[in-house]
């Protein structure tokens, strides 16, 4: 044949189907899950809707593609609870009695001499976590009169009003992502909805019991996908018991000002995690613009300057031809890039973002946070009034995805931090 593609499938829609399979298999080797598909106490979403593989990059008003989209295979995250082994004792170790206890350390190859038998053997604790996917409408309606003065009147045109939906759909994505722990997370018929926010995935042990807005923040409050509803949150037992690898950092501001000292804590808790040492490839801050005018200041007032990165942004993980580089400066601490974003301090109850608020401080390593999307965003809408009985379209803007986060400790987060007067 060549260099040219051959097939022995019958032309007819099932051929097509096992042609497929067979490409998926064979190929890429991708797997659909073998459990039902179904949520719940036991069982897992099908992996893969349909064949497709999908992105998203989300752009707003106040922030560019701050979380990466990542193709989405299965439903379980695999995450290691900890490391495989420090060489401590265990009960199975073959060591001479009295000269260590169990529990104390033997280090590598302890209790082996020369041409004998090795120790027990040690396994990494993977554990699957189920991170469910969440379906995200956006309905709202356009009234058939205005659409039949377009062009006639002093009325919006139609597409300049879906685009201005569609800018507060990405919005309302981008205030899910960044709301803070606090707030509740939506619960219908015993199932979590909404997105997970960005500072519930990076949260921690440490928060429990600690007061923040007013409310006090219990084990449901740190735990992701599920956290509400205990039992079927996988995260809860790790969350809720005790200090693990499954938390975020957390530097508490109780209700101080911010200082550099807070900022260079932060920065040395999460690097020390990170996986190519201290490199701020792919990390950045998220921040609201009164905190960082804040850390501007307190950095001049030291006669120290907030460091300036030239970011590159890619599309589709592909970089732009270099001396063609389509990129933002952006300024930067400890030479990872500041992203503020007005709906890191975004205040619910006037609906504007405040002025005074500072809202949390994140760190985020984006190699292991990231938006997780199985459909991309479509649109539905009727406009026939003998369907809806009302003189308007009916539209839905809808997509499926989750916050999704493969690794913890090398995220942390600012919090308490007194608002600006």
């Amino acid at each position: 044949m060549g260099n040219k593609l051959g097939s022995t499938f019958p032309e007819t829609g099932d051929g097509l189907y096992d042609l497929i399979d067979a490409f998926y298999q064979g190929a890429y080797s991708f797997g659909k899950s073998a459990g039902a598909a179904t949520y719940g106490d036991n069982g897992y979403f099908n992996s893969i809707m349909g064949k497709e593989i999908t992105a998203a990059m989300f752009a707003c008003d106040n922030v560019f593609t701050a979380i990466g989209a990542r193709a989405y295979q299965h439903e379980g995250v695999r995450l290691a609870t900890e490391q495989a082994s420090y060489g401590l004792v265990t009960s199975g170790d073959a060591l001479d009695s009295g000269n260590l206890d169990v529990g104390d350390f033997g280090g590598l190859g302890a209790g082996t001499i020369q041409d004998g038998s090795v120790p027990a053997s040690v396994k990494m604790p993977v554990t699957e976590f189920r991170e469910p996917y969440k379906d995200l409408p956006f309905a709202f309606d356009y009234g058939l009169g205005l659409q039949a003065l377009e062009n006639k009147d002093d009325t919006i045109a139609y597409r300049d009003y879906i685009d201005k939906m569609s800018t507060n759909y990405s919005n309302l994505a981008d205030q899910t992502l960044l709301r803070p722990v606090y707030m509740k997370q939506p619960v219908k018929g015993g199932v979590e909805t909404s997105l997970n926010s960005i500072s519930r995935c990076i949260s921690s042990y440490g928060e429990i019991g600690k007061v923040e807005n007013g409310v006090t923040l219990t084990g449901d409050y740190v735990s992701p996908y599920g956290g509400f509803t205990s039992a079927k949150g996988d995260f809860y037992s790790f969350r809720n018991s005790a200090a693990s690898n499954l938390d975020g950092q957390l530097i508490d501001a109780a209700s101080g000002a911010l200082s550099i000292a807070d900022m260079r804590k932060l920065w040395r808790q999460c690097s020390v995690n990170w996986k190519d040492s201290a490199s701020p490839n792919n990390k950045m801050f998220a921040m609201s613009n009164v905190a960082q005018d804040k850390l501007g200041a307190l950095m001049l007032a030291n006669n120290v300057y907030l460091d300036s990165v030239y970011v590159q942004r890619d599309f589709n993980g592909v970089k732009t031809i270099p001396g063609r580089d389509a990129g933002i400066l952006l300024q930067s601490f400890q030479n990872v890039p500041i992203i503020q974003d007005g709906n890191m301090n975004f205040d619910f109850t006037t609906k504007k973002v405040s002025t005074t608020k500072m809202g949390e401080i994140d760190l985020l390593d984006l190699d292991h946070i990231w938006l997780s999307m199985l459909t991309p965003l479509e649109m539905y809408n009727v406009n026939n009034p003998a369907i809806t009985r009302i003189l308007q379209e009916v539209n839905v803007m809808n997509m499926r995805a989750e916050t999704r986060i493969d690794s913890c400790i090398q995220h942390g987060k600012i919090v308490n931090l007194a608002d600006d007067s």
